[in-house]
């Protein structure tokens, strides 16, 4: 550079008041002329310390500023100078020692002499780092937030698609519309080509389609999907085995990877994203949801995690609609089997009280059409009505209208009961009313009368139906007409009462007759051994006779609810050591043994009863014990006191004889039974342990028996010591 250039005066003065860095270059070796303050306070920062505070004017850029060769600078001053075409830098990144990287705006304006040429450069520099700093974090900002922008649009799409599919699904129950909703709304957010639901047959191990859309144009692309067994080919098919979704990313590059065969309908539609989405309720595999799409998928994508979250409600959707297919199907077969039923059956809902169901029995026993019957509430039925507002008396002076509040019930239930035999009969709807309280009834006759005036005689049961928390939802009632029945029974038992009043006066005559002979046989000794035998006979068969006499009166009085009891306290060690002697005088030929527990010969155990039927009872069960057990054998009568049960005691009388079968056990005490294996050589009319049951009962005690075939039978009474009449 020419000496002349440093001892050189330029006037730089308006230099200095300028608001950003200038200097001026030499155009030809690029050295710095001159520079105003803000100028050398910039490139201070790049230079080394030898450099600083202005030691680089008159010397080239190169030389004190080398990494402005390698950004590029020396080579624009160059182009600056040789074109003599401005430069301008908006933002300009430059990298130095101390503060790394600064950015700048800047620019080079050539200047020329009077012919012309370039012979000076000027150079404008303002740092505009921190705007460039500030502006880049608003763009990392704004990046970031436009980010989560998508990731929240995308989780707002994905829910808006769970929710309408939640929301449709459960609008149904039958599993072809819920599919047709699913698929609905899934379509109705994302552009897939196709979307189809199966159903999971487990008994064909098969997806059968339930709907798809669109539908192929092509019939052997549809019927491909009907049914897919499940060791078919298709990615689909292994969804029974696992609870995560099937995902393809790119169906185009899934031959290559083995993971699809490249024949495949699907791969050969140009389809890419391909994702089926297993539909499990708890243990329960229902079908899948499978979407096929134009573009490729990812695993986390918005259309993958909103299958995966409609599938669930879809799922538990279907298993709603089969468990619903599953019970209209056991209802339908319910209703079928109680339609052709010949006992009538009604169903009363508790929420209403309208009668939901009834056969055609109910219709026909009752004398009510079906259509007639059901729908209308118990309370408001004119045919219940009319037989409630017959039966009600007219009011009697000081006592409250019926049907209010204030009426007594069992003035209520007396006036509506009919009587048949003195047992009262209350209208079937009772039995209905009852269950809807709660109450389970069984095989109680109960009274229809029908809209023509006739009246039925019904053997009802009836019970509440419950959910499973143990509310009461509606009541059963099942009636059979028995009318007919009660009929031969009624005369049945006219006729018994009849025989055995007017079989009564003979047998009366003639035993008394017996014993007049005997008296005189015993006292005159007029009559051979054979006769006096003869006699003896006929006083004991008389007794006998009369005793089944009063066996089938005692039957009638239970029937026409004439039995009573005279109760009264008694010593009940007294009675049965009573019966016990005269039992042992009539069967001799037995040994019987009293075995008392807890008590003492001499003790007295008083009970309230009827001591003559309690006799009858005792007699009953001995004589059993003695017809049924081989002569000479023992016969236990026992009698079990303890102080921990005052109010009772037990008694038993057990045998060593033949026994009773296991399969006739529930039926001894039932009336005119009689074991079907049993010697028909022994008399009886299977009334007796019916009658001991009916006495025992009515004491509001309880009698039952154990017995091993060949090996005897013990019968076992539990007596309340305090007994108030049944």
């Amino acid at each position: 550079m020419d000496g002349q250039i440093h001892t050189k005066t330029y006037d730089y003065t308006m230099l200095e008041h300028m608001p950003i860095g200038v200097a001026l270059f030499d155009s030809q070796d690029l050295g710095l002329l001159a520079a105003n303050t803000l100028f050398h306070t910039f490139i201070d920062t790049f230079l080394d310390p030898t450099w600083k505070n202005g030691r680089a004017i008159g010397h080239s850029i190169i030389e004190y500023l080398p990494k402005a060769k390698e950004t590029g600078v020396v080579a624009i001053f160059r182009r600056v100078a040789k074109t003599g075409i401005p430069y301008s830098a908006g933002e300009f990144a430059f990298s130095g020692c101390e503060r790394g990287i600064t950015y700048w705006n800047w620019t080079l304006d050539p200047i020329r002499d009077s012919d012309g040429r370039v012979v000076q450069l000027i150079q404008t520099a303002t740092e505009i780092t921190a705007q460039v700093l500030a502006r880049q974090e608003a763009e990392r900002v704004h990046a970031a937030l436009s980010q989560t922008n998508r990731i929240a649009e995308t989780g707002r799409k994905r829910l808006e698609v769970i929710e309408t599919v939640a929301h449709s699904v459960r609008e149904s129950l039958d599993a072809d519309n819920i599919s047709m909703a699913a698929i609905k709304a899934v379509n109705t957010c994302f552009d897939a080509l196709y979307i189809y639901i199966h159903i999971a047959n487990s008994n064909q191990k098969t997806l059968d389609l339930l709907h798809i859309h669109p539908v192929p144009a092509k019939k052997p692309s549809f019927s491909s999907v009907q049914h897919i067994p499940y060791d078919s080919s298709f990615p689909i098919a292994q969804a029974y085995k696992q609870h995560n979704p099937i995902i393809i990313e790119d169906l185009q590059t899934a031959p290559s990877l083995g993971i699809i065969d490249s024949s495949n309908a699907l791969v050969m539609s140009g389809a890419h994203g391909y994702t089926c989405v297993p539909l499990w309720f708890g243990d329960t595999f229902e079908g899948t949801l499978t979407a096929v799409f134009k573009e490729c998928i990812s695993e986390d994508g918005p259309e993958v995690q909103a299958l995966v979250g409609s599938g669930m409600y879809i799922a538990a959707a279907l298993a709603h609609a089969r468990l619903h297919r599953t019970v209209e199907h056991e209802r339908r077969r319910l209703r079928a089997v109680l339609d052709q039923l010949p006992e009538g059956i009604l169903i009363t809902e508790a929420s209403n009280g309208c009668i939901s169901y009834a056969n055609a029995a109910a219709a026909n026993i009752l004398g009510i059409p079906v259509t007639s019957l059901t729908g209308i509430p118990l309370n408001r039925h004119p045919q219940i009505l009319t037989l409630i507002h017959d039966a009600l008396p007219v009011p009697q002076a000081g006592l409250p209208a019926a049907g209010t509040s204030n009426y007594p019930q069992a003035a209520y239930k007396e006036n509506i009961a009919t009587r048949i035999n003195n047992h009262p009969i209350f209208p079937w709807h009772f039995a209905v009313i009852r269950a809807l309280g709660g109450e389970t009834i069984s095989s109680q006759e109960a009274m229809v009368v029908r809209p023509d005036g006739n009246k039925v005689i019904t053997l009802s049961s009836s019970a509440p139906l419950r959910i499973e928390g143990g509310d009461i939802t509606g009541a059963v009632i099942v009636f059979q007409d028995v009318t007919a029945q009660k009929s031969i029974e009624q005369q049945k038992n006219e006729f018994l009462s009849i025989a055995s009043h007017e079989l009564r006066t003979p047998i009366t005559a003639i035993q008394g007759f017996a014993e007049i002979l005997q008296m005189n046989a015993t006292q005159e000794q007029s009559l051979s051994p054979q006769s006096l035998r003869a006699l003896t006979f006929i006083n004991e068969q008389s007794q006998s006779l009369t005793r089944l006499i009063e066996e089938m009166l005692d039957l009638t009085r239970i029937e026409n609810a004439q039995l009573l009891l005279n109760l009264a306290p008694h010593d009940l060690i007294s009675t049965i050591k009573h019966v016990i002697e005269t039992q042992a005088t009539a069967g001799a030929n037995h040994n019987f043994q009293l075995v008392p527990e807890g008590l003492q010969d001499t003790d007295t155990l008083i009970g309230v009863f009827d001591e003559n039927r309690f006799v009858q009872v005792l007699n009953n069960l001995i004589s059993n014990a003695i017809k049924y057990s081989p002569a000479g054998s023992r016969i236990e009568v026992g009698l079990r006191y303890s102080p921990t049960t005052p109010h009772e005691a037990l008694i038993w009388v057990k045998d060593s004889g033949i026994g009773i079968a296991a399969n006739e056990l529930p039926h001894i005490f039932k009336r005119f039974h009689r074991a079907s294996g049993l010697d028909r050589s022994i008399s009886g009319l299977g009334i007796g342990l019916y009658l001991v049951q009916e006495v025992v009962t009515r004491h509001r005690g309880r009698v039952w028996a154990e017995s091993t075939e060949g090996s005897g039978s013990t019968f076992y009474v539990r007596l309340p010591l305090k007994s108030k009449q049944a």
